[in-house]
């Protein structure tokens, strides 16, 4: 049977070579490992990506072969023990450097693993000492200590400066808490949490959401059977301001254009207390029908799924909506603490995403009734995919307007439009337009 570290530096490799999601990787290949091992090799897996161009750093400072020069496998292997050594406490220093070694035996030959046995000894020995990264060049220094692209780090110094971009480099690095939303439909938050309690999972409410809770551990979370009974639904604050921003009644009619995985819909489900009409679309089938399948679970009989293309106009649908969720595909450039993977797109990939998202928006109009409103929203900090989407619309279309909402620990939003940042609110990296049609 695989271990952690072997089914780790597997993922990096299948990574590497294939551009191969890690978490459909670790998915398949933690299956048969006990809960600790599965959880040390998606935290090896990750980390080494979330940091692999500091690691690189360090690692060519102790190395006197350049990386580029050293077979791909062994760098995967070398950045698999550095990361142990420097990011993580409770691993023995001696079982990071010995089963990185191992490692390089099993998938190269001695050579290469006495090679990489001195690099990593060289960097344990460091380690009260670390080498600085160069700090000259600005752009070249946040992209190597925080491993962000030089592109996207170039971005959010021009909109935060120097150290608002750092600030949220850094926080993009730092875990993420995990959210979940309470089902009003079946239970109340203290309810929940009352069960939660009895059963030793450590959850508190969250301060701002009045139906939110935030999980201290996810020692238990996952195989607790109210989650199978759709007591709550895991869910990023931002994603349910979002919602909230939009504000679904009872008795609206309410379109989710682009709903996998269905948080939003469920939502939007249950603050209008499952009443009126929820048409929840995506444009694959399979999650189609999982997304009715969770509506079911929880408890929901108001929300109708359909598979639709939310970038091809539905004329049937003209003038229909009272309100409509308009969360478009986009770069994912907001949830890179979640998706350590995120940051290695090409920023040249973002150019095709914006007329993609105009069009969605285009059709999303087109849906609303006179006096009906949207919420347009990405999980991305870019202006090109985010207020310059909504502007470019606004300009087109003269009868809609931006409207002012309001959300819970933040406050009035009078220009209609918020970003939402890792190192400001504690969510994922979020954009929001509220939008409303002012004349038919």
């Amino acid at each position: 049977m695989l271990n952690a570290r072997e089914v780790a530096l597997r993922a990096l490799i299948s990574y590497r070579r294939e551009s191969a999601w890690p978490d459909l990787y670790l998915k398949k290949a933690c299956a048969d490992l006990r809960a600790e091992e599965a959880a040390l090799a998606s935290n090896l897996t990750y980390g080494v990506l979330q940091n692999r161009a500091y690691l690189d750093f360090l690692l060519s400072r102790f190395s006197a072969r350049p990386l580029e020069k050293i077979t791909p496998q062994v760098l995967d292997a070398l950045r698999l023990g550095a990361y142990q050594l420097v990011f993580l406490t409770r691993i023995p220093h001696s079982a990071a450097v010995n089963e990185s070694v191992e490692l390089v035996k099993k998938h190269a030959n001695a050579g290469a693993a006495g090679y990489a046995n001195g690099v990593l000894r060289a960097l344990q020995r460091s380690l009260d000492a670390l080498p600085e990264v160069p700090r000259e060049d600005e752009l070249e220094y946040l992209s190597v200590r925080y491993s962000h692209p030089k592109w996207f780090a170039g971005k959010m110094r021009k909109r935060l400066g120097f150290d608002g971009c750092e600030a949220l480099l850094r926080a993009n690095n730092a875990p993420a808490p995990v959210t979940a939303r309470v089902n009003t439909l079946k239970t109340t938050r203290e309810a929940l949490l009352a069960r939660f309690a009895e059963k030793e999972i450590s959850a508190n409410p969250h301060p701002h959401l009045a139906n939110a809770i935030i999980f201290e551990t996810m020692k238990g979370v996952l195989q607790d059977e109210s989650l199978r009974q759709g007591l709550f639904y895991i869910q990023d604050v931002a994603s349910q301001l979002c919602v909230e921003a939009l504000g679904p009644r009872p008795g609206d009619t309410v379109f989710d254009l682009c709903a996998a995985p269905g948080g939003k819909s469920m939502l939007a489900a249950q603050m209008m207390e499952d009443r009126g009409s929820l048409l929840s679309m995506d444009i694959h089938p399979h999650k189609s029908d999982l997304i009715a399948q969770n509506a079911g679970t929880y408890g929901i009989t108001c929300l109708d799924t359909v598979p639709s293309d939310a970038s091809v106009y539905r004329e049937a649908l003209a003038g229909r909506a009272d309100a409509i969720v308009c969360d478009v595909p986009c770069s994912g450039m907001g949830v890179i603490r979640k998706k350590p993977d995120v940051r290695y797109k090409d920023g040249d990939h973002i150019k095709v995403l914006p007329p993609l998202q105009l069009a969605i928006l285009e059709n999303a109009g087109k849906y609303l009734k006179p006096g009906g409103r949207l919420v347009y929203s990405t999980c991305t900090v870019l202006r090109e995919e985010n207020e310059a989407v909504v502007e470019r619309f606004l300009t087109d279309h003269p009868d809609f307007a931006l409207e002012p909402f309001d959300l819970p620990g933040i406050g009035r939003v009078e220009e209609g439009m918020l970003t939402l940042w890792p190192h400001v609110h504690g969510t994922d990296g979020f954009f929001m337009a509220k939008i409303v049609k002012v004349r038919g």
